[in-house]
């Protein structure tokens, strides 16, 4: 007797449909994770005003300065050094100064003796008090080289620290660069998720941050093609 002929059953032909809504499925939960981050993180950032989270409804109003007290002082060319690009006559603490600008480099000169005015810890403490509505007590020091995450640019002099969190960092010359509160620091965490960059919190043009944005292109593009396809079966 010839032998029993075997059933195979004929290969199954991969579905094209199928197969990119399977694509469509994964990549959504990928994008989805994402696009929580996204949204959770725009959401926070968008619903609290800008200068609250910069700390200037801390400011305090300060006076003009009136240079009519500043007695006499030495005139500008006497001040002035090669490859200074600015020099401006101001107060400091109740003494005349000379704030000058070279670059990335910020310093005061004092304008009646032409010495160099360094800020000490107790004249951040004095402007920092004197400009900026804080908690007391308050406790100055050093900012360390290179700046903190919160500073990120260089040149601070003193980081003056209120009881409540709030930091005030105060320059080479005498300004206030920066006024950081435990609100900032929350902005600027869910800025770093925002644009996936949480160590720099700057870098928005990054090879995780292009891919997620292709992933998302690709997850719409998919979507789209899939609703489109389903629209031509059921007119079939």
């Amino acid at each position: 007797m010839p032998p029993a002929a075997t059933l195979t059953s004929p290969p199954r032909r991969r579905n094209p449909v199928r197969t990119l809504h399977r694509i469509h499925l994964w990549v959504g939960v990928v994008v989805a994770l994402q696009l929580l981050l996204w949204t959770a993180s725009g959401l926070f950032m968008t619903s609290n005003a800008i200068e609250t989270v910069r700390g200037t409804d801390l400011r305090r109003d300060v006076a003009p300065v009136d240079l009519r007290r500043a007695g006499a002082v030495l005139p500008p060319e006497a001040v002035l050094a090669s490859r200074i690009e600015s020099a401006e006559l101001t107060m400091l603490l109740g003494r005349p100064v000379y704030r000058m600008t070279a670059g990335d480099r910020h310093w005061l000169i004092d304008a009646r003796s032409g010495r160099d005015r360094l800020v000490t810890s107790a004249d951040a403490l004095a402007i920092a008090r004197r400009q900026v509505r804080l908690v007391e007590p308050l406790v100055a020091t050093r900012v360390p080289d290179p700046p903190p995450l919160e500073l990120r640019r260089p040149g601070g002099a003193w980081a003056v620290a209120a009881a409540d969190g709030t930091r005030v960092y105060i320059g080479t010359a005498g300004e206030v660069m920066a006024i950081r509160t435990g609100l900032w620091r929350w902005h600027d965490f869910a800025w770093g998720l925002h644009i996936m960059d949480p160590a720099g919190r700057e870098d928005t043009h990054h090879p995780l941050l292009i891919a997620s944005a292709l992933l998302s292109l690709g997850s719409v593009l998919s979507g789209i093609a899939l609703i489109a396809l389903r629209f031509r079966r059921r007119r079939r």
